[in-house]
């Protein structure tokens, strides 16, 4: 089974996420990026669903610090957030081809997005 970690500050959007998804993939929830980074150190993940506002260090500071690190496996990873601003949009999608997906999820349209990156 696919290795997913869900990246948001929000309880009840990693809930969702995490009942909608865990009958297909194995999902690991993580509210902050210091819990995130721990996961990372000892999973091997297939994706990052990963919120852009997080307290702290954001979604995009987040994936720019791992990818400077030696332990990390380059994930692909699709953004989530209520932001759509172009900049953000534009960032997201040249840090990941996961691309971004906008808050409220529409759960579909994240299956599908999951699958375009994924596969089942």
């Amino acid at each position: 089974m696919k290795k997913i970690l869900v990246i948001d500050d929000q309880a009840e959007v990693l809930n969702i996420i995490e009942d909608f998804l865990r009958r297909k993939y194995e999902i690991y929830a993580a509210k902050t990026t210091a819990r995130a980074i721990s996961l990372l150190h000892t999973n091997n993940f297939d994706l990052i669903l990963l919120d852009i506002l997080l307290p702290g260090m954001n979604g995009i500071e987040f994936i720019q610090y791992t990818r400077t690190q030696s332990w990390y496996d380059n994930v692909p990873v699709i953004f989530m957030s209520s932001q759509s601003s172009y900049d953000i949009v534009k960032q997201a999608a040249y840090l990941s081809p996961g691309g971004y997906i906008k808050k409220p999820i529409e759960k579909k349209l994240l299956l599908e997005k999951i699958k375009a990156v994924i596969g089942e």
